[in-house]
């Protein structure tokens, strides 16, 4: 069984998340993109000390900016909530490394949310949004869990992703977590391994780091795993999540 377990919704994502993973600890699993993929990914989750969401999300309080780490102290899907007990360990981790972050509401939605949608659920307390998490964090079922967030697309954008550097800032953090989530999950499963999870990450920070597997392609090293391709920006062109 897998130490640790990454769901993205990208493969540009999962290239990311997977940069200072510790080898042979950890997997990423691209689930796909939206509500449905995720559900069905969810399904058949492969086994793992824990698991966590990962991957860019939008902004929904205006003091969000590009490159913000949103760590989910409880998931969102309409009335229903999940906590998620460990977000403020996983918080600390990632301010040991640098990175900005915040606690509070993540909201998981069917749908893009732009303009007076997004102040609804910042007027409820949520702090960003996406279109995946909630599926998985059903899935684990009393895993440790946890699910954070980078800011591309902030709350005062005039559309997603309108501005290309907000993803770009984004996506050079996500790649910096890697090692904050293997001290997490050592912690949280109990291992008693965290500095050792911690430090195996820092010294694998190589673009090989972790093993990537797509939930709709199978489980081949050598499957494609959507990066994007040379000369291209790294990230989509319309997401929320």
């Amino acid at each position: 069984m897998i130490a640790l377990l990454v769901c993205t919704a990208l493969g540009i994502e999962a290239r990311a998340v997977r940069h200072g993973l510790p080898d042979g600890d950890a997997l990423v699993l691209r689930t796909g993109m939206g509500p449905e993929r995720a559900e069905r990914a969810a399904a058949r989750l492969p086994s793992a000390g824990a698991l966590a969401v990962a991957g860019f999300g939008g902004a929904l309080t205006e003091d969000l900016r590009a490159g913000d780490v949103v760590v989910a102290s409880e998931i969102r899907f309409g009335e229903r909530a999940l906590p998620c007990p460990s977000a403020s360990f996983l918080a600390a981790e990632l301010s040991r490394y640098g990175l900005p972050v915040r606690t509070g509401p993540l909201v998981t939605c069917d749908h893009v949310v732009t303009g007076a949608g997004r102040g609804l659920l910042a007027g409820r307390g949520a702090l960003a949004v996406d279109m995946e998490t909630w599926p998985l964090a059903e899935a684990a079922n009393g895993l440790p869990f946890a699910a954070l967030r980078v800011i591309a697309d902030t709350a005062g954008a005039r559309s997603p992703w309108a501005v290309p550097a907000y993803g770009v800032v984004a996506y050079r953090v996500l790649r910096r977590i890697g090692p904050a989530l293997a001290r997490w999950a050592a912690h949280a499963s109990g291992t008693g391994h965290a500095a050792d999870a911690g430090h195996a990450a820092d010294a694998r920070r190589t673009e090989g780091a972790g093993h990537v597997m797509d939930a709709g392609r199978g489980t081949d090293p050598g499957a494609d795993d959507g990066s994007a391709p040379r000369g291209e920006h790294p990230f989509p062109t319309s997401r929320e999540g």
